[in-house]
């Protein structure tokens, strides 16, 4: 850990590549911690007196807490600790009186918000099968191993295997996060396994399926945008949070391309979609009604009242109002899935195609090859996404399909 006289400079402009500590020359003990997200924090540390052990003690977080002030904490901490007290034993107990609830909040505002594009399920995992299962105004000092089996067993006993595995992710990552924080010593789920097995999900719907979905579209009690995201879903075979999170400055309405930047697509990597007809006449009805907002590029076009429509919020009206009558459950991502299968088996289209309009890495389209075969890809990729609503569009109306096969480009 580099020791350094620290300057405001210095602790305003410093970045890390992994989370890195810096000492503090002028105060003795006091150290600065910087996480690659841009995070810095200030703790003491110091070695106890009677078994040697070293401790630590959380000042705060900058900028709430500058070089100055943190420096003076420090001093005052240190003071009391020369004089024989322990501070971490005092502030451990008054965060081990700390509800679930409240920390729960703590974690993420502290933590899941400001590093993961995926908070929000945090957020409602831990509210309802967490807090709500183990209790909100339970200390978090009598947690035991116990109440996370129990919260676990609870989506097990639901029929939902996958999700009791999302619930001991989150939880995990919510208790270490608790202890690498200082409010508790030890986290509860330590030690405890998966108690179902992952199973891949399959579901691709028939072409029957997708027939009545796209009718039931229009007759649910369905928001216009969430109407619209739905069948985008399906034409555009894109992910729903993508979908949902569109902005008008991704879309070219005279090239008929939505291209969705790395910050927001799994891979991290900008993805060029090529609307079809269908597709870009829902865009361009979105648009219609922004009004104003539309000048700007970062307004999304699908609003509920301000704020974007969420993954979430279009997994929950699909498993609410689009449910099939018969047959198993589908969710927003078997959409996807779907297109995929169809332009395979339906309509010939070549896989690396398929693997491009979905936004798959695979080792034909990395590096070098990758780059130089982009503008082909976009031709193929309209060209696929065309030929899937042409076959989207006749699966519905029920008219006779002509499917004419896509061939393989040479060096594709």
């Amino acid at each position: 850990m580099p020791k350094l006289n620290l300057t405001t400079r210095f602790v305003d402009t410093v970045k890390a590549e992994k989370r890195t500590e810096y000492w503090d020359e002028t105060i003795r003990g006091l150290t600065l911690r910087v996480t690659p997200t841009g995070a810095r924090s200030w703790s003491i540390v110091w070695t106890g007196e009677t078994d040697g052990i070293k401790r630590r003690l959380t000042l705060g977080s900058y900028p709430a807490i500058d070089l100055h002030a943190a420096r003076k904490r420090a001093l005052g901490e240190l003071a009391k600790i020369s004089e024989g007290a322990d501070p971490t034993t005092r502030k451990r107990a008054v965060r081990a009186e700390m509800t679930l609830e409240e920390l729960s909040d703590l974690y993420v505002e502290k933590y899941a918000k400001p590093n993961k594009r995926s908070w929000q399920t945090d957020e409602r995992v831990l509210a309802k099968d967490v807090v709500a299962i183990i209790g909100a105004k339970r200390k978090i000092s009598s947690i035991g191993r116990r109440d996370i089996l129990d919260a676990i067993d609870r989506k097990i006993d639901e029929g939902k295997p996958i999700a009791s595995r999302q619930v001991l992710a989150i939880v995990s990552k919510f208790f270490n996060w608790a202890v690498a924080e200082d409010y508790l010593t030890a986290s509860p789920v330590a030690g405890v396994q998966q108690r179902a097995k992952a199973r891949s999900r399959e579901r691709v719907l028939s072409n029957a399926e997708v027939r009545y979905v796209w009718k039931q579209i229009d007759l649910a009690s369905l928001s216009a945008p969430m109407r619209q995201i739905v069948r985008l879903l399906f034409l555009t075979g894109q992910r729903a949070g993508e979908v949902a999170g569109m902005q008008r400055g991704e879309v070219d309405l005279t090239a008929a391309l939505w291209t969705s930047p790395g910050a927001r697509t799994k891979n991290g990597r900008e993805h060029a979609v090529p609307l079809s007809p269908a597709a870009l006449a829902i865009v361009k009805a979105a648009i219609a009604t922004m009004g104003a907002k539309a000048d700007d590029p970062a307004s999304p076009l699908f609003c509920k009242i301000k704020t974007a429509i969420t993954s979430n919020a279009v997994a929950h009206a699909v498993r609410d109002k689009l449910q099939l009558k018969e047959g198993p459950d589908w969710t927003p991502h078997d959409a996807r899935r779907t297109m995929a299968t169809r332009m395979a088996e339906d309509l010939n289209v070549d896989p690396h195609h398929i693997e491009a309009v979905l936004n798959h890495i695979t080792g034909h389209r990395s590096g070098v090859a990758g780059t130089y075969n982009r503008s082909t890809y976009l031709v193929a990729k309209r060209r696929a996404l065309v030929l899937w609503a042409e076959h989207l569009d006749t699966n519905v109306s029920g008219k006779k399909a002509i499917v004419v096969p896509l061939v393989a480009e040479t060096g594709v």
